[in-house]
């Protein structure tokens, strides 16, 4: 019959080998933390390209609306003095042929005119302008403000998550 041989362990021996599972599953821990780490900051800079680019976006369709809506209104607007020309220089004509004297007059009154429709023209144009860059000013402020605030909801959340993943960790290793 084979002896078999029983080792049996000193209490030395055991707070060694309990020291080493210690450190060992504290390295793991560390491991798997900086692992989560990683990857939430990863998911976090994903996240947050993806709202800046679609920011981006939107910025750039409001400016592209507004863009064709100022060229519109110029066009109109030019249009609109154009014929306003071609009258003045018809009723001109007309009145040339009644009186030289008369005709000073109204070309005086034209051109008034002209640069009053003008002024009111290019006040009109320098107002829009200067209320579209007013609206895109606040939605970009307003779109930071929201972008603040998730950043500060999910760095929360991280850090709450952090918080109760080590209390969980200390508790396991109190209960252990």
């Amino acid at each position: 019959m084979i002896e078999k041989e029983i080792i049996i362990a000193t209490k030395k021996d055991i707070k060694i080998l309990y020291r080493k599972m210690k450190l060992n599953l504290e390295n793991k821990l560390e491991e798997k933390k900086i692992e989560i780490e990683k990857t939430l900051e990863d998911k976090l800079e994903l996240k947050k390209l993806e709202i800046e680019k679609t920011i981006r976006i939107e910025i750039e369709k409001i400016r592209s609306e507004f863009q064709l809506e100022i060229e519109k209104l110029r066009a109109e607007s030019n249009e609109r003095m154009s014929q306003m020309e071609n009258q003045f220089r018809l009723e001109i004509e007309k009145t040339r042929a009644e009186s030289n004297e008369r005709m000073n007059q109204m070309e005086n009154q034209i051109r008034l005119e002209i640069e009053k429709l003008r002024a009111e023209s290019n006040e009109r144009t320098n107002r829009l302008e200067s209320q579209i860059k007013l609206e895109i000013e606040k939605l970009r402020a307003e779109t930071e403000i929201k972008l603040q605030a998730m950043k500060n909801s999910l760095l929360k959340w991280i850090i709450g998550l952090i918080l109760g993943q080590t209390l969980t960790i200390l508790i396991a290793i109190i209960l252990k």
